[in-house]
Order: C-alpha cells, then structure tokens, then sequence
C-alpha cells in the first residue's frame, strides 16, 4: 500500500509539466535572500571595523592628547624652576665665586641648600645639579666636589659644547649606566658672551611615567628637533635616533595625519604624533591593536551566529514565497486551456486576487473576447487609410492641375492679344512663383535663385503700380551661392509694400542688401514707407523670437521667422527696426554655408 502511494506521487510529480517552476522559484529566491543579506552583513562588519578603527584611533589620539598636555606642563615646571634659579642670587653667588675660601665656601653651603628647596617642590625630580665653570665645582643636594672628582658628568659636554644655545633636554644615562634620566640642562651666562656655568635638573624616568594616560601595552616616545628619543616608555628606543626606529617609515610625517593604522609584521599598531604646544618635539604613541582583538572576535561571533539565523529564514521565506507565487500561475494556466469557460463579466475577484495577477488573468479574458470586434475595428481602419491615400493621391494632381490651368490662360491671353501681353506675363511669373513655392522636396535653396524668385514678384508689382515702387539691390557677388531658406525674401517685399509704400504717398524705394559678417550672412529689406509705432514694432520682435504653429494661407513676417527657425534652429535670427514716418527694416541673419554646386 506504502509503495503504491509512492508511485502515484512520483508519477504525479513526474506528470506535472510545471512541476520545476517552483523549485527554480525557490533557489532563485534563495539565492537573491542571501546575496542581499550577505551585502547587508559584508558592509555592517567592514562600518563595524572601521567604526573599531576609528574608536581607537580617537582613543589613542586623545590619549596622546592629555599625556602631551601634562608632559608639557611637567616640563614647563622644570624650565620654571631652572629659571628661577638662574636667578637666585645664592646661586649667582656660587657660580661667580670671589674672595677667600671662607668666602666660598659660605656660597657654596647656601647654593646647596637652595637647590634641597628646589629639588623638593616635585616629587619626580631626581636630583639637581648647578656647575660653576670659573671654579669648576658642582653642587648637587648631597653635596658636590671638584668638576674632577664629580662621578656623573654625562651632561658636561652637551652643556659646554652648546654654551650659547638656550636651555635643552636631553636623555642620558646616569654614571654611564642605569638608571635612565631625562635632564634639562640651562645653560647661565652673564653676558651674551660671558659664560658662568650651567643648571641641571634631573629627572626620573621611572615616575614619568605616571604622568603617562595610557596602558602598559603602549609605547610613548618623546622626540626632540634633532630627531633624538629623550623620552620612551620602552628603554630600548632611549638615547637613540628617531630614524633609526623600526616604526619611524611606518608613520606618515603630515602634521595634520593624526592617527594612522600601520601594519608591522604580523601586528596591528595605531600610530599618533602631536606636536608640543610649548616645545621643540613631538610625542608619538604606539598603541598595538591586540587589546581590542577580543572584542573584535566577539563581534565576528555574532556575525556567525547571525548568518546561521539568516539562512535559516532565508529557506523558509523562499518555501513560502515560492509556494504562494505559484497558485497564481496555476489559475492562469487553467485559463489558457479553456478560456471559453469565463465570461468577459464575470467579477474577477471570485476567481483572483486583487494584484498583479487580477490584471494579467483580467487582461487575458477581456483580449479573447474582444478579438472579433478589433478584427471589425481593423477593417475599418485599412477603409480609412485607402481613403486617406487616395486624398494624398490627389493632393499631388492639385499643384499640376493649377500650373496646366495657368498655363492654359496664359497662352489663350497670347491667342487674343495675339502675342506676349502684361496679362500672360503675370501668369508666367505666377506659375513659376508657385512651382517654387509648392515644390516640397527642397526648402533650402541658393541666395541667386530666391533673388530671381524675388524679382519674378517685383515684375508683378511694377506692371501693377509702375513708377510708385523702385527696388534697389546691393548683394556681394560672393554670396549668391551662399543658402537661404525658400520664399524668404518675397513676403518680406510684399510686406514693405502693403503695410509701408502703398499707405503713402509719393514713391516708394525699397532697398535689399545682402552683405557678409564674419562667419554670417546677413540680409536687410529696407523701405521708406510709413513705418509703425514702437510699441507695435516691440511686440511683433517678441512674437519673431517665439514659435508658433504655422497657419495654412498666412504668409508674412512672422511666417518666414517660423520657417527659419523650423528649418536652422537657433542660427537664425530675425528682427524689425522701425519708427512712424521713418520706414521699416527687416534683418534676416543666417549661418554661412553654400550650395555643393553653382552655376
């Protein structure tokens, strides 16, 4: 019974055409979930460490910050003290000794009970010595002796080889050994050039490090102007050279670089320099990034575990989406089987959802049962596009139609007047006019053949009016191959006529120059008619800059404007000037360009 059943599943799984739909719905959903959440994961772990980075950065450098702001003031406390008493007068006592020994010796016993008051104010200061050079003896607070006999003089030669310097510190060793001490030594002299010896101050390293605002992992250095470690929290980099240090190519030397994140070997250090308010040197730190590691691992273990619980979700959220897709195609399937079986009114909404779905399975019923009457719609359309072209069939007999009429008349008024006549010159140059300005299949033609254009219009105004109109043309030979938009310059005469010489009285002159101007040609319409008033001659120049739709049977000013801005774009530029009693002029600037071929 258990294997029959078997068998009728795998043979309906087998039988089931879209049984794979589901499955690839289900992997690409799948897929999709953790691409997303493993980008989501990738870039919250790479902010987290920078955000880690960055945390310890701002530590370390704070950190830095407060330990250079109390070394500083150690230090300062120490220059302090030297000052005062380079100016103690028991000490200048000592330090200019004079008459006999008795004398001396009283300066000396005071001289050291000053420097017991001073080395007692800080509890960080080692000792202090002062040395005499016109004596050559060195008092300290337990006592002191000849230069000769004095058993620490690793501060004698920085002090007499750099006499006229200002007062320094420096690193050295004690009785050329341990312990370390970090020594001020000032220099004292009378004069610019009279020296008298020098103060040393003595400071232990050991309580230094109190001062210090950081772990015991981390390693302070104090480094002076000539690139000398006066000061390390790890005695190895003590009394050595800056350059010398393995860390010293590591760190970037901007003053402005703040903390840096460097790799050494197999470790993580967060480097950070600043430099002394009040000093000649920078302290740099060296923080290793070993003691955040344990967080970092803690944050990495969630990551995992968020991972796990990420996959988990992301297979049963692909199970259920992908199942809850598929009912939707399964009804759409039944419904291109036997879409007979639905009516086009029947509410949708019994049958689908309302989504995406209801629209396709919506769509699907409507396209079946409307076939028939789109194909009804069809053949009246293919009617209408007969009629249309056989509208267009004979839009293209008128002009031919018009030109075989004009021709006729014309020979028939040659017949009665029995030769060439006024009449059948009007219709010969009304036919040709007409031929070019009816001839669609080019609109850009050269300036001589729309000045013989022109003139065909004119000979038609003169046999009208007679001696009222003169035209007067000043074109540059150069320019009669250059190309101008068809019917350009007709409607700009006719205009001069009826609206400024026909008005007035007397004759009439019209003027038309066509000249070139650098890369542009440009052509003037002058008349010395009645003009028009400003405010007329403002408005039709705002109306040539605008488009408009172009109005079957208006042809004039604003109708050639259209046309070159239709056909040139931007490149052409027309406007009027005119004043009452003063004529009219049209401007017309177009691009330079001429015909391939004249003749």
């Amino acid at each position: 019974m258990k294997q029959k059943k078997k068998n009728i599943l795998l043979q309906f799984l087998g039988d089931y055409r879209f049984n794979s739909i589901l499955v690839k719905n289900f992997f690409s959903i799948l897929f999709v979930l953790l691409c997303i959440f493993a980008v989501l994961i990738w870039q919250v772990s790479r902010k987290m460490d920078e955000v880690i980075e960055n945390e310890v950065a701002t530590m370390s450098q704070n950190s830095l910050n407060q330990t250079k702001e109390r070394m500083d003031t150690l230090m300062n406390e120490v220059v302090q003290i030297s000052g005062q008493m380079s100016l103690d007068q028991d000490i200048m006592m000592f330090l200019l000794p004079e008459g006999d020994g008795t004398r001396n010796q009283e300066a000396t016993f005071q001289a050291k009970e000053r420097i017991k008051m001073y080395s007692g104010i800080f509890d960080y200061i080692d000792s202090i010595y002062v040395y005499s050079s016109k004596s050559r003896y060195v008092v300290t607070s337990d006592g002191g002796g000849p230069l000769g006999e004095f058993d620490d003089l690793t501060w004698y030669v920085n002090l007499t080889e750099r006499i006229y310097e200002p007062g320094r510190m420096v690193s050295r060793q004690k009785r050329q050994g341990y312990p370390y001490l970090l020594s001020y030594i000032q220099p004292v002299r009378l004069t610019q050039m009279q020296f008298l010896g020098g103060i040393i101050v003595n400071i232990d390293v050991d309580k230094m490090d109190e001062q210090i605002a950081a772990d015991a992992s981390d390693t302070l250095l104090i480094v002076d102007d000539r690139d000398n470690v006066i000061f390390s929290t790890k005695q190895d980099y003590l009394m050595k050279k800056w350059t010398e240090l393995s860390i010293y190519p590591l760190l970037d030397r901007d003053e402005d670089a703040g903390a840096q994140t460097v790799h050494m070997g197999e470790r993580d250090l967060v480097l950070t320099a600043l430099h002394s308010t009040d000093f000649k040197w920078r302290y740099v730190s060296v923080v290793p990034m070993d003691k955040y590691k344990e967080y970092q691992r803690d944050f990495r273990n969630f990551y995992l575990l968020m991972v796990i619980l990420i996959l988990v979700l992301s297979v049963v959220a692909a199970v259920l989406i992908s199942v809850y897709s598929y009912n939707p195609v399964k009804n759409i399937l039944n419904l291109l089987k036997n879409p007979d079986l639905f009516d086009a009114k029947v509410d949708m909404e019994q049958e689908f959802r309302q989504d995406e779905i209801h629209e396709i399975t919506g769509n699907i019923v409507r396209n079946f049962y409307s076939n028939k009457q789109m194909q009804k719609e069809l053949e009246d359309y293919l009617n209408l596009v007969n009629k249309a072209q056989i509208t267009a069939l004979q839009a293209q007999i008128s002009p031919h139609f018009l030109f075989n009429t004009l021709e006729n008349l014309r020979w028939r008024a040659i017949a009665i007047c029995k030769g060439d006549n006024e009449v059948s010159q009007i219709i010969l140059n009304l036919s040709e006019m007409l031929r070019v300005s009816l001839d669609n299949s080019q609109q850009i033609i050269s300036l001589a053949d729309e000045i013989k254009n022109a003139r065909l219009y004119i000979e038609i105004l003169q046999l009208r009016y007679a001696d009222k109109i003169k035209v007067e043309w000043n074109v540059e030979e150069d320019l009669k191959n250059c190309q101008i938009v068809k019917v350009s310059l007709q409607p700009l005469i006719e205009n001069a006529v009826y609206h400024g010489i026909k008005p007035m009285r007397g004759q009439g002159i019209i003027r038309i120059l066509v000249f070139r101007d650098k890369d542009r040609v440009k052509i003037q319409v002058h008349d010395n008619g009645v003009g028009m008033p400003e405010e007329e001659c403002r408005q039709l120049n705002e109306d040539l800059k605008g488009m408009y739709q172009l109005k079957e049977g208006h042809i004039g000013v604003r109708n050639v404007a259209q046309r070159l801005k239709l056909i040139l774009g931007d490149d052409a530029v027309m406007f009027l000037e005119s004043a009452p009693g003063e004529g009219t002029t049209v401007s017309i600037e177009l691009p330079l360009r001429f015909m391939e071929s004249y003749d």
